[in-house]
């Protein structure tokens, strides 16, 4: 009898163990890219309509829908290397992602800002292949690259709490761009426009041009320093200072990360490895135990 139930008990672990890793490898497929800094608070509603908070490491799925909040942060890095850092009170959702490193004919990046502001590191996608499998839309126009870091705000009778531009003219609403490094092109149902390093544009409605304007004139949307620096398991950048570059000291000298960087198989004494949670989780390369059968 004892034998009997020492068999069950196996047996069940067995079960359980082949069930987890199936559910693992299932919402692995998913996983499209990783928070790497918020400050404040950061949320996410998947394609199923459920909600979840996210915090620096967690993961990003195909059809989120990310939330920042009053006064809040974030820089996500997606699998093909490209990033986007959302200013307070933005909704951003990730219309279509895959990236296959093998098959560059699949690539695609679809992206909605439907409110607020973000800055964007270009990966991939959009430059190995097709240039236009990667787009980020708003109300007003579509935003295709050419490798590229840019930024796009959209205002819609929200964005009070900007500074007007250097003119002091009434910051309008609709579409504003400033691209810091390649190439954008801003396209709508009336025409397209092309913006290099160090240009300003502006997109007033779906049924106006796109137009560049004056420095002067224009917005450019800031992303404070800290949140380019990546945060270390057990300890974030609020606790090490970048420096003026925004650079992690420490880390650059650990071999950590330097900004811009991500490596989520870094790992602390005693913190799961990529996948892990917080200190004693049991992601692959945890330092207790591995894994746990729950009978």
């Amino acid at each position: 009898m004892k034998q009997a139930i020492q068999k069950f008990g196996q047996l069940a672990c067995f079960m359980w163990l082949c069930f987890g890793m199936a559910a693992g490898a299932v919402a692995a497929a998913t996983d499209i890219g990783m928070v790497m800094t918020v400050e404040g608070e950061l949320s996410a509603k998947g394609a199923d309509g459920s909600l979840r908070s996210l915090k620096a490491w967690g993961k990003v799925l195909a059809g989120d829908t990310l939330f920042t909040g009053k006064d809040s942060y974030a820089r996500v890095k997606f699998a093909d290397g490209g990033q986007i850092s959302l200013k307070p009170k933005s909704q951003f959702k990730i219309e279509g992602y895959h990236y296959d490193e093998q098959d560059p004919k699949k690539d695609a990046a679809g992206f909605n800002l439907i409110k607020g502001g973000l800055r964007a590191i270009s990966g991939a996608i959009g430059k190995r292949g097709d240039p236009d499998s990667y787009s980020v839309k708003t109300r007003t126009a579509t935003v295709g690259i050419r490798g590229t870091k840019y930024g796009v705000l959209f205002c819609q009778g929200d964005c009070d709490n900007i500074p007007p531009p250097a003119d002091g003219s009434p910051l309008s609403d609709g579409t504003h761009l400033d691209v810091q490094e390649g190439t954008i092109i801003v396209k709508n149902s009336a025409g397209s426009q092309l913006l290099n390093a160090g240009q300003f544009g502006y997109v007033g409605s779906a049924n106006t041009s796109p137009v560049i304007i004056p420095p002067e004139r224009a917005i450019k949307v800031d992303i404070p320093a800290k949140i380019f620096v990546d945060k270390v398991r057990g300890q974030g950048p609020a606790q090490r200072k970048p420096d003026a570059k925004g650079v992690d000291p420490k880390a650059v000298k650990s071999g950590e990360s330097k900004a811009g960087e991500v490596k989520p198989g870094s790992t602390e004494s005693g913190e799961g490895g990529a996948g892990g949670g917080e200190s004693g989780g049991s992601g692959s390369g945890g330092g207790e135990g591995g894994n746990v059968c729950p009978i």
